[in-house]
């Protein structure tokens, strides 16, 4: 893997691991192209996955959505709800391989249109709902918040790196890690770019994308 490190702080973050480089030669931070120039724009990418991958509805106390979006391997997203009375678990994985690639495909052999839902479509994707006792989901939860708290002293530390050295990091062929995080009428969403997603753990540089990781894994075991 050709690896690099870059840390943005906006609404969302970027973060992964890597080699130093000079900031001034660091191109922006794209997804992988294919060698067509017909490539999916990155929000129209994003739709499709919130077509394929729901992630709205009630959720009561609170919900997590974690989605994963690899370089190379099938997108997948788990749900979390925790409602008024029970919990609700659901996975969700591509079965068309990786979904951002299959749509360059399609462009590249004549597919102009931009229609999302006629996109989305060609996306096959299996939803499964996972029965979790509470009490573990109230640890999945306490765990997420946890981590959180660990990444953000990373992002505290990796500054400081950088008014040092002046310079920065950024991971080439890596996965994006999505988080959308509810609690009452409070949101927030988050994004990591960080390690390719694999069964090995810890897998990824940040505690939150460790966390999510093993959730995912944990998740796809459970029947």
């Amino acid at each position: 893997m050709r690896v690099a490190r870059i840390i943005l702080v906006v609404i969302s973050m970027l973060v992964v691991q890597a080699k130093t480089v000079d900031p001034q030669s660091v191109a922006p931070l794209k997804k992988r192209r294919p060698q067509s120039d017909k490539v999916v724009s990155q929000e129209t990418y994003d739709r499709v996955l919130d077509i394929a991958f729901p992630r709205g509805g009630p959720r009561g106390d609170y919900g997590l959505v974690l989605r994963f979006k690899p370089s190379f391997h099938p997108e997948s997203q788990v749900v979390i709800k925790r409602g008024v009375d029970k919990v609700e678990v659901i996975e969700y994985t591509s079965l068309s391989g990786n979904i951002y690639n299959k749509l360059n495909e399609l462009k590249s052999h004549g597919g102009t249109s931009d229609d999302v839902v006629e996109m989305a479509k060609l996306i096959e994707v299996r939803k499964r709902s996972i029965q979790v006792p509470y009490t573990h989901v109230k640890q999945w939860h306490a765990g997420f918040l946890e981590s959180l708290g660990e990444s953000l002293k990373a992002f505290k530390k990796r500054s400081e790196e950088f008014d040092k050295a002046g310079s920065i990091t950024l991971t080439m062929d890596g996965t994006f890690y999505d988080v959308w995080y509810g609690q009452g009428i409070n949101d927030m969403s988050l994004s990591f770019y960080d390690e390719e997603v694999s069964d090995q753990q810890p897998n990824g540089a940040l505690k939150t994308v460790q966390w999510m990781n093993s959730i995912r894994q944990e998740v796809a075991k459970r029947r």
